[in-house]
């Protein structure tokens, strides 16, 4: 499920996030720039191709390259929730990416909300695991939501985004409920939609509050919000600090908030790829290898909740793929 909100009070852009899904793993990974990628595609489709500009970290529960978000090191984010709604557009024009990797796609490739309009309408989404939209927002303070409806891609910016929240409802779909004062939504909707409404009207509610003044109070307000809108399987929050360019996240198991520096780390193309495990007591980074993303990516393939969700049938040979693919990319100098 999910929910991704941000707030652009003046000199600050924060956008959290709440990962609500009933598995707990999730490491951040570093991501070099000069890096010649590939998107993960089964023929016929062709796949995407692109070298990465920035360096960026990203959170994923899948394993390296294929992220549920992230920042790059130009400040820009993307994030997602689940959308079951979201269908893709069958133009076989576009070259194709995965609905993940379209997010390694952007963070790659942009340094803002209009370049990632650009890049994004230049591929498709192809083959996906799992039905999406996007939150995207940037150090300038512009913010977007992008959604695949009817084989279309709709993107709410400006004036067309009134709340710059997102949970799993399509977004004009909320906003009319939103704005339905007799609230009708809370006895016609199934558990699911009236939960992802409550979310949603709860998250608005919260982007009308008056904002403190000070840095520290207007993360601790966000933190609040995302407890606020949290649920029983919440596994990780997420506060991305545009400006200052930290991530600060807190796990179920871990809720004591952490804080990882973008500036701190290294993503230059000779440095070693690091991974971080956000369900350990501190933050301490490991060398990324391709027998650890196997574990990841296994834990996660062969969860029997997940699974039955998605009505995956993802072979040994399939995780094994996901496992090593990422090593298969050459740096810029290589190729």
């Amino acid at each position: 499920m999910s929910t991704a909100i941000y707030f652009n009070p003046e000199n600050t852009r924060l956008l959290g996030k709440n990962q609500d899904v009933p598995y707990k793993g999730a490491y951040i990974f570093t991501n070099k720039r000069g890096v010649v990628k590939s998107a993960l595609v089964q023929p016929p489709e062709r796949p995407a191709k692109w070298i990465s500009r920035y360096g960026s970290l990203t959170i994923s529960q899948a394993g390296k390259e294929m992220p549920n978000g992230g920042i790059n090191e130009a400040g820009l984010v993307v994030e997602q929730t689940t959308l079951w709604q979201s269908t893709y557009t069958d133009d076989d024009r576009l070259p194709t990416v995965g609905e993940l990797q379209w997010i390694h796609l952007l963070l790659d490739t942009c340094a803002s909300v209009k370049e990632a309009m650009q890049v994004a309408y230049g591929v498709r989404i192809a083959q996906p695991m799992s039905k999406l939209h996007y939150m995207i927002a940037d150090r300038s303070g512009d913010c977007a939501i992008f959604e695949f409806l009817g084989g279309v891609m709709y993107i709410y910016r400006g004036s067309s985004l009134p709340f710059s929240i997102m949970a799993n409802t399509p977004y004009t779909e909320a906003i009319k409920d939103l704005e339905d004062k007799e609230e009708r939504w809370r006895i016609a909707y199934s558990d699911y939609d009236r939960n992802s409404m409550e979310r949603f009207f709860k998250g608005a509610t919260r982007l009308a509050d008056v904002i403190p003044v000070s840095e520290r109070e207007r993360l601790q307000f966000t933190q609040d919000t995302l407890e606020f809108v949290r649920r029983e399987d919440t596994a990780y929050t997420l506060i991305y600090d545009l400006e200052k360019m930290q991530l600060h996240f807190a796990t179920s198991i871990y809720p004591d908030m952490k804080t990882v520096r973008i500036g701190a780390l290294d993503f230059s193309s000779d440095a070693a790829p690091l991974a971080l495990n956000l369900q350990k007591p501190a933050v301490s980074y490991i060398n990324y290898n391709v027998e650890m993303n196997r574990r990841v990516a296994e834990s996660f393939f062969r969860d029997p909740v997940l699974t039955k969700t998605f009505g995956w049938r993802i072979t040994d040979d399939m995780i094994d793929y996901f496992a090593s693919f990422p090593d298969k990319f050459l740096n810029k100098l290589d190729f």
